[in-house]
């Protein structure tokens, strides 16, 4: 895979601002407190840090990371944060909580997200875990956060042999204050950080000695505190979270764990350190490679615009960040973690997964929590047979032939061939998920639905109940389902959609869906919020290709926005026999490819499409070089044309030729029907 400067130029989305430093902890994992290199540095003013601020908006970072170092240590974070939030950015904080107190009415409403480590309740304990015996004044903030009603409040619980025993307590306590707490293994990063202190204060060196959760021969990561501690292994660890999955209030990142458990410890390290994310030291300085290896920097001088485009700043950017033999192995997961949504691999598979789950229950079920029970066992069986199709019956995407590219794509006489769908796929489509940038809007990825099930089904559903127009037992009925509907259709469309799908025995997951779909629908009341719902469940409907005469209920004819790529998706698996009962659920203009005429075209064309046009209307693309030159170009019309816009001039150009769009769904046909799945159990 290549990387280019031009690559990454400009393309910084979020930042990592360690606006201090110093630390009023002393824990034994962290070097902050005690290596010089960290010491020394002036801090900025508050017009200062409102600058940085500023710079950084200018340069297109909407997600800003405050962290150190102690944050509230700097004299003016009050008012660098409140600024942060005033430019519109999204803004998180990470705080110990020992001086916090003073600090939540000036912060707490000017962030979305509230971190606070807590890795244990015994006083002795984060004595011996943090070098201070503050867990009280820890244990105070928390709850006064929590008696604000501010609502954004995590915990964060690094996760050791040494403190395992206590997740119960810890996700009871988050549990009767009402407020998640992530879960997490330690990250495990290089050992070119110089000496650390254990809790006792001996000195040893901190090594990546264990690769995939298991100890690597001759290897003594933890000294002899460690060595002693009793406790599961740390191999076991991320199984024992696990199981707290579909627990109420807990966090579990299931994409860090993946990548902990496929990391190829020899392999370069796909980390976005002053990538896309910038790394800002006290003094405004760009901090080279990572915080983590600190040992070069960039001046903040003439403004971070300048410091960007510095020359040394490039060449550690293209040359070092990822490739130097300390950062193999690296799991540091602010890095690394951004890289998963732009890789449309396994990895993201789970970080969508998981999104999904965390959003579920910090917006559903949660709340309800606990009059809506979940049961989490049968849960945690479903989503084992899931994760076992996804590690070894689904392909291992190669890595993109260039970094800014999402997956990997062969060209074939008839469309492109990647690694993770089934069937061949269109250059228009290809084209519109590398407009989009991310994988979050790639059009072959079961992600998109469950988006709409938490972004706009559920919240009307929610008002439609406020309102008396849907009973609360039937709305806490659908969000006690979330779950088992998430997992259900994430069987049913990679059953569909993806390589050896032919192997997941989807009857029962089609069953779930489709019985969601119409109880849902049997719900709905004569209100104008009734009819996106219903385009909702139409959505899963068409999508999976579900039975036509069951999804009469909830067919629509007045247009809506996914409604053309329902067609796309009925073209690809629906049986020639069906396509036109399908067509009379949807708006005439998704309905005319099903019934092998291109969509009706909206007026006069404009200049974009025009655009398109010309771009796509020569010789097709027959190498990948001539595919990816078209990328360029049609990425390049997004300084006119907004990236959705063109995603849907590209999606209508697709459906010109309904034909073609058959001809490439052959494969999908031919694995069958959901009767056909159901004959090939997993397993």
């Amino acid at each position: 895979m290549t990387t280019t400067a031009a690559t990454v130029a400009g393309s910084f989305e979020s930042a990592r601002f360690y606006i201090t430093f110093r630390c009023n902890s002393l824990c034994g994992y962290c070097n902050v407190w005690q290596d010089d290199k960290f010491k020394g540095y002036e801090e900025l003013t508050l017009e200062q840090g409102r600058r940085i601020l500023d710079e950084l908006h200018a340069l297109g970072v909407r997600y800003v990371d405050f962290t150190g170092g102690e944050p509230v240590l700097h004299p003016h974070i009050d008012g660098i944060v409140q600024h942060a939030k005033s430019l519109g950015m999204t803004v998180e904080i990470t705080s110990n909580g020992i001086r916090f107190a003073k600090h939540i009415d000036a912060i707490v409403p000017h962030v979305d997200t509230m971190n606070v480590s807590l890795d244990t309740l015994r006083p002795e304990r984060y004595r011996a875990i943090r070098g201070v015996p503050t867990l009280d004044r820890a244990l105070d903030v928390i709850r006064g956060i929590v008696a604000s009603g501010a609502g954004n409040l995590k915990l964060i619980c690094v996760v050791t042999r040494e403190n395992a025993d206590e997740v119960p307590d810890l996700l009871r306590f988050a549990q009767e204050n009402r407020v998640a707490v992530y879960f997490s293994t330690m990250f495990e990063y290089f050992d070119e950080q110089d000496t650390v202190r254990d809790v006792r204060r001996t000195a040893r060196k901190l090594k990546l000695v264990e690769q995939n959760g298991r100890p690597v021969a001759g290897g003594d990561s933890c000294g002899p505190a460690r060595a002693a501690a009793s406790g599961p292994d740390d191999g076991s660890l991320p199984d024992l979270l696990l199981g707290l999955l579909y627990a109420p209030f807990s966090l579990i990142n299931l994409h860090f764990r993946k990548y902990v458990e496929t990391q190829d410890p020899s392999a370069p390290t796909q980390c976005y350190a002053n990538k896309r994310i910038l790394t800002v030291g006290p003094d405004g300085r760009l901090v080279l490679p990572c915080y983590h290896a600190f040992d070069n920097s960039v001046p903040w001088g003439r403004g971070l615009a300048d410091a960007v485009r510095d020359e040394e700043f490039a060449r550690v950017r293209d040359e070092e960040v990822g490739f130097r033999p300390e950062c193999r192995g690296c799991t540091v997961f602010p890095y690394v973690g951004l890289s998963f949504s732009y890789r449309f691999d396994k990895v993201f598979l789970y970080q969508a997964l998981s999104e999904e789950i965390a959003k579920f229950k910090g917006r559903f079920v949660d709340p309800l929590h606990p009059r809506v029970a979940v049961a989490s066992e049968p849960l945690l069986g479903e989503f084992a047979e899931l994760e076992r199709f996804i590690d070894t019956r689904l392909p291992d995407a190669r890595e993109p032939s260039t970094e800014d590219h999402l997956y990997r794509f062969d060209v074939t006489p008839t469309g492109l061939r990647r690694d993770l769908a089934a069937g061949r796929t269109a250059v228009e489509e290809v084209l519109a998920d590398h407009v989009r940038e991310q994988c979050w809007g790639v059009q072959r990825s079961p992600h998109l639905w469950i988006r709409l099930v938490y972004r706009e089904l559920v919240p009307l559903l929610r008002d439609l109940m406020e309102r008396g127009l849907v009973s609360r037992e039937a709305y806490e009925e659908v969000v006690a389902g979330l779950y088992g509907v998430q997992l259900a259709w994430w069987r049913a469309y990679l059953g569909r959609y993806f390589r050896g799908g032919e192997e997941l025995c989807t009857r029962e997951a089609d069953g779930v869906v489709a019985r969601f779909l119409a109880r849902t629908g049997e719900l709905l009341p004569a209100a104008p919020e009734s009819t996106r719902v219903r385009q909702i469940l139409l959505h899963a409907g068409c999508v999976l290709g579900l039975p036509a005469t069951g999804l009469a209920p909830l067919a629509s004819r007045e247009p809506f926005a996914e409604a053309l790529m329902l067609a796309k998706h009925l073209l690809l698996v629906a049986a020639d026999g069906e396509l036109a009962s399908y067509a009379a659920l949807l708006p005439p203009d998704a309905a005319a490819p099903l019934l092998g005429r291109t969509p009706p075209t909206a007026g006069t064309p404009g200049a974009s499409a025009g655009a398109l046009d010309r771009l796509l209307d020569g010789p097709p693309a027959t190498d990948v070089p001539s595919v990816a030159a078209l990328i360029d170009a049609v990425r390049a019309l997004r300084s006119d044309v907004p990236a959705e816009e063109l995603a849907g001039l590209l999606l209508a150009r697709e459906l010109r030729d309904p034909a073609l769009v058959r001809l490439r769904g052959e494969a999908l046909r031919r694995a069958g029907g959901p009767s056909a799945r159901s004959a090939h159990p997993l397993g």
